[in-house]
């Protein structure tokens, strides 16, 4: 306001000196500084607006909230927001940050993967006084990635993280005696190492032990004393015990056979993005084991296991695709995902894409692939496939009938409990194709 007033006298003072003819260029001027003083303010004043409403509360976080921030990004799967928030972290000193920006590198989520690069933000960590990076290093060698595999080198770093009280590093030592890497096999050391590591509350030591007593290895089979030690195992943040828990549960191992708990503690490993706890509740909702069948559901936790990598999840969203169960009958989802299952050597999954090879359902018919898959599948035990095979000697469909051949792979999947089989080679029995055996 006091620009503009300034403008009108000064106006004014020309117009009683000089005339109107100079007031025309001298009002011209002034307004044209104005304006653009004016508007040069008003960009300065929106800069600054924009500076502010940009500027991340990031700025006011501290280390600890940056990586809460840095968690919650990555529980979303936003990695390169989670690694933005974990550089902010660092350049704040956070030891923690330098060790996770290591793990993105390492995993390659926000960032091109690159172990060289891990191993140095790893070891920025550890001079900060970070064990949980000692552990990082140890693995980095145990596994030779960006560095020359070397147990002995892996121990040695393990060793240092367990000194600094890391329990996981103590675990891993447990591991190292083990399996007899960097070390001399040795299931009391193993043994050993565990038990400090559970003491210092580690859920691998716990649930390391949990093996142990269930395999019988270094110490007398106890499947009730392994279930103990899964359970303290899960108490103590291990995801993965509730999974084997689970499968406790399921067959009745150390206790009654029971579907409902072996469904809670499958659900529990679900939550925690285990895929075989996912896989584990699909398949109770699929078949109503514990539960009322719910086939929309157990495709849900299919997805979320197939998405993680499980190739029978895989394979079951296949055949619920296939036939239109739970979901919208899809031919060519059902392919694509029992092709993701067969690339990773899924038997169940080449059996069921032979058989679509073998009608041409899906996919153009095609009786050499068909063969492939359902012998690589029959090869690896898979009773269905077997029988499979029997049918395509039976029918001689893509191979010259052969009703002797055809009856030796129906008796070959009988022997593996496959019913339906066994019914074939009963008829084969009965209307004299082959003789009975």
């Amino acid at each position: 306001m006091k620009k503009v007033i300034l403008v009108v006298l000064s106006i004014c003072l020309c117009l009683a000196v000089f005339g109107t003819a100079a007031l025309g260029e001298t009002a011209a001027a002034e307004q044209t500084g104005a304006a653009e003083q004016t508007a040069a303010a008003e960009q300065t004043a929106s800069e600054e607006q924009t500076a502010a409403e940009e500027k991340t509360d990031t700025e006011e976080k501290t280390a600890e909230e940056l990586l809460q921030a840095a968690e919650d990004a990555y529980k979303a799967k936003d990695y390169a927001k989670a690694l933005e928030y974990y550089e902010q972290a660092a350049e704040l000193g956070s030891a923690e940050a330098l060790r996770q920006i290591g793990v993105s590198y390492v995993n390659g989520e926000g960032v091109e993967q690159n172990y060289e690069k891990a191993l140095e933000y790893f070891q920025k960590a550890v001079d900060l006084g970070e064990a949980k990076a000692l552990r990082n290093i140890g693995t980095l060698y145990r596994k030779g990635l960006g560095v020359e595999q070397s147990g002995e080198k892996a121990l040695e770093y393990y060793q240092k993280g367990a000194e600094m009280g890391d329990a996981e590093c103590m675990s891993a030592i447990g591991s190292m005696y083990f399996y007899g890497e960097g070390a001399e096999q040795d299931y009391a050391k193993a043994m050993e190492y565990w038990e400090k590591a559970a003491e210092m509350g580690s859920g691998q030591g716990y649930y390391s032990l949990g093996f142990l007593y269930g395999a019988g290895l270094g110490v007398e089979k106890s499947l009730e004393k392994a279930k103990e030690y899964y359970l303290l195992a899960a108490d103590h943040g291990e995801p993965y015990a509730w999974t084997v828990l689970g499968n406790m549960s399921f067959y009745g191992e150390a206790g009654e056979q029971d579907y409902e708990q072996a469904l809670k503690y499958w659900e529990k490993a679900a939550e925690e993005g285990v895929p075989d706890g996912q896989y584990g509740a699909g398949m109770m909702y699929n078949y109503g084991f514990g539960t009322e069948k719910d086939t929309a559901k157990a495709a849900e936790y299919y997805l979320q296991a197939a998405e993680n990598g499980n190739s029978y999840a895989m394979t079951a969203l296949g055949a619920l695709y296939e036939e239109g169960d739970g979901v919208e009958q899809d031919i060519e989802k059902a392919v694509a995902y029992y092709q993701q299952a067969v690339d990773l050597e899924n038997p169940y999954a080449m059996e069921a894409l032979g058989k679509l090879y073998a009608v041409g359902k899906g996919v153009a018919q095609n009786w050499g692939k068909a063969m492939e898959y359902v012998q690589k599948a029959a090869d690896q035990g898979i009773a269905e496939a077997v029988t499979s095979l029997g049918d395509f000697y039976y029918l001689g469909a893509g191979v010259e009938q052969d009703y002797e051949k055809a009856a030796e792979y129906y008796r070959q999947a009988a022997e593996l409990g496959d019913e339906e089989a066994a019914e074939r080679l009963k008829t084969m029995t009965e209307e004299g194709q082959i003789k009975e055996k």
